[in-house]
């Protein structure tokens, strides 16, 4: 089988899921071959050369987020001339512009087929923004577009059952032509965090002050600034850390400061020991407003964090859902005074964060892992080169 992964938005999660899907494809005996961007992610190419170095062919195309019809029709045209010399079996495109162009060209000038997957659908955004704050363009030409190329997909794979429900709202694809993938990490990887007191003592942070963190870019989808009003509804003893970096940082820092908390808000930037970071938390929160499934989240639970989530897809599924015990609460999204009071309670129960702590552990481990995710991922290849 050989495969073609499409993608732009390498960024944050979607970036992560690029990495494990062709790893993991790789590892498989799968001939993968990788069209990426890296403007948004100067890293990227650090994933790129680690591609390479294991034998896998990557062709960087500089593909934009917004609409620019010159510039999008040259990236296709590139793109074009890898599928047409490639002779690949199934083209498999992720987020918006790489759905567009590789779905696009792929329907034109290949046989192979095609599988989209979508990492939140750009339209739902408030503003058509979402990751990374650039806007994808008019949010109704958006889901005009996704609807005229889901005539010619495959098979759309969401990563949560919530987002192929939202999809299926919004008549992206007919239902029988859909399927669920969920995200997953490799447990082993999260299963003993440890360095905590060190992360606590270099920020500045008491080693017994309660402390609420996240992980994330800083972008309107991720929402700190709903957790920011959170935390100022928090007693004054409870500090924030956000690990992360992104364009929306000097407006955190400038809200922080009008609500009289800036002592107790610490925003990390990139961090390479992510694992303590996730040790020094009492709690994980995620905020967001827009969410197919988090990887930060499954992290978090991975890492056997308590865990407070906004009600974005995916989450649910990942806390809640399924036979096992909840590993944490979910609260209505944009609900601030819901947020701050899920934590306050947390924040006061040990044994309680304990408790979902463990469990959030075992959720992963059952039903969130990366082997999952890639073998899931193959089985949906076989099914449509079947048919």
């Amino acid at each position: 089988m050989r495969v073609l992964q499409v993608m732009e938005c390498t960024i944050g999660g979607t970036r992560r899921h690029l990495r494990d899907l062709v790893f993991g494809l790789h590892r498989r005996g799968v001939s993968v071959e990788v069209v990426a961007a890296a403007l948004r992610e100067p890293r990227m190419r650090d994933d790129m050369r680690r591609m390479r170095a294991a034998g896998i062919t990557v062709h960087e195309i500089p593909m934009v987020r917004p609409i620019r019809p010159l510039t999008d029709l040259r990236h296709g045209l590139r793109l074009a001339r890898v599928l047409c010399d490639r002779g690949f079996d199934v083209i498999h495109t992720h987020s918006s512009k790489a759905g567009a162009l590789g779905r696009g060209f792929g329907a034109l000038l290949s046989g192979a087929v095609r599988v989209h997957t979508p990492h939140t659908y750009a339209f739902s955004f408030d503003g058509g923004h979402g990751q990374g704050g650039e806007p994808a363009g008019p949010p109704g030409l958006i889901l005009a577009t996704e609807r005229i190329l889901g005539r010619v997909t495959h098979r759309l794979v969401h990563v949560s059952a919530a987002e192929l429900e939202e999809g299926q709202a919004l008549g992206v694809i007919p239902r029988a032509r859909a399927r669920v993938v969920p995200n997953g990490v490799d447990p082993a990887a999260f299963g003993d965090p440890s360095g905590g007191e060190a992360v606590r003592a270099e920020l500045g942070i008491p080693a017994d002050a309660p402390l609420v963190g996240t992980v994330g870019l800083l972008n309107d989808a991720k929402g700190h600034d709903l957790l920011l009003d959170a935390l100022a509804r928090l007693p004054d003893g409870v500090h924030l850390m956000i690990v992360g970096m992104g364009e929306r940082e000097p407006d955190l820092r400038a809200q922080a400061e009008r609500l009289g908390i800036s002592a107790r808000m610490h925003i990390t930037g990139w961090r390479d020991d992510v694992l303590a970071c996730y040790d020094a938390m009492d709690v994980f929160v995620l905020s967001s407003r827009w969410e197919g499934l988090s990887y930060a989240l499954l992290e978090a639970m991975a890492s056997g964090r308590p865990c407070v989530s906004t009600d974005v897809n995916g989450s649910r599924e990942a806390l809640l859902d399924g036979e096992l015990p909840p590993g944490g609460v979910v609260v209505q999204r944009l609900d601030v005074e819901s947020l701050a009071s899920a934590v306050r309670d947390l924040l006061t129960d040990a044994p309680g964060r304990a408790a979902l702590g463990e469990a959030a552990r075992e959720r992963v481990a059952a039903r969130f892992t990366v082997d999952a995710m890639v073998d899931a991922t193959i089985a949906v290849y076989d099914e449509v080169l079947r048919r």
